[in-house]
């Protein structure tokens, strides 16, 4: 019976997956964030049914990897998606970078934000979206890349390689149309995973990340 339940839930990821891929880049459907996290939530509860249900402890170590893997690039996609493809957030390539697309002083974007919502010219879920929204984006990367990556787990390497992969984002999105190129996109998006990865490295979750890629 727990091997029948194993292989009906991979089944039905699988299915969930085609259908997230389909629903977030048909031109005709905006998703919204709510259902990007309803889609994210369910993918990683039949995910873990899948390769964790009914498995003897023992054997669940060595699926840890794999397990976290397929999250981590399942992240990656919907992350690539908001930043590139996706209609909700206005995305789109039209390969024409321009100038006024570059913020490159700290801080004045993030005010910007704020003193439009102060006046009323703006709604606090579209500040929500958009300042909470960079600093949730790369949050992820700070469980990701620490329990995927043991060079990661040094905060110097992994400040570095999100500094970088930022870095490139941002230009990549002026050059592509999707977007501008911000510096307090930088300092949200960096603050946001620093802070996960700080949090987990002062807690006991620092123990389970690390026996997902445990040292040799």
């Amino acid at each position: 019976m727990k091997t029948f339940i194993r292989r009906l839930a991979a089944v039905l990821t699988a299915a969930l997956l085609c259908f997230n891929l389909y629903y977030e880049l048909a031109p005709n459907y905006v998703v919204g964030p709510e259902q990007k996290f309803a889609f994210a939530a369910a993918f990683v509860v039949l995910l873990w049914v899948s390769m964790f249900f009914g498995v003897p402890k023992g054997a669940r170590a060595k699926r840890r990897h794999d397990y976290m893997l397929l999250l981590f690039w399942y992240y990656l996609w919907v992350l690539a998606n908001v930043l590139f493809f996706d209609n909700a957030f206005g995305r789109g390539m039209s390969m024409h970078a321009t100038l006024e697309k570059v913020n490159l002083e700290p801080l004045r974007t993030i005010k910007n934000y704020l003193i439009a919502y102060d006046y009323g010219n703006i709604s606090l879920r579209l500040v929500v979206l958009n300042l909470l929204g960079n600093l949730v984006a790369f949050a992820p990367m700070g469980v990701f890349l620490p329990a995927l990556f043991r060079w990661q787990r040094s905060i110097f390497f992994f400040t570095a390689t999100l500094m970088l992969g930022i870095t490139t984002v941002e230009v990549a999105q002026v050059y592509t149309g999707a977007g501008s190129c911000d510096i307090d996109d930088l300092i949200l998006n960096l603050a946001g995973a620093l802070i996960v990865f700080v949090i987990c490295r002062i807690t006991p979750i620092w123990k389970h990340i690390c026996r997902v890629n445990p040292r040799t």
